[in-house]
């Protein structure tokens, strides 16, 4: 199935102003470079987060 889905700008028309876009990254060939800007996209803020969930989890594990 790589390559038959693709996110581009074209798909996000398409979408509500409420929908969010996640992804668990790297993104690959899966979601195109031009919505990174777009406020729907949420796939940094899903990184960053899970970063700091990580760190809590291996703080608490390793305390």
């Amino acid at each position: 199935v790589k390559g038959i889905y693709r996110i581009d700008a074209r798909a996000m028309a398409l979408l509500r102003d409420s929908a969010i876009v996640m992804h668990p990254l790297p993104r690959v060939d899966e979601i195109s470079p031009e919505i990174d800007s777009d406020p729907r996209a949420a796939y940094f803020r899903q990184a960053r987060n899970g970063m700091y969930i990580r760190m809590a989890l291996l703080d608490r594990v390793l305390s």
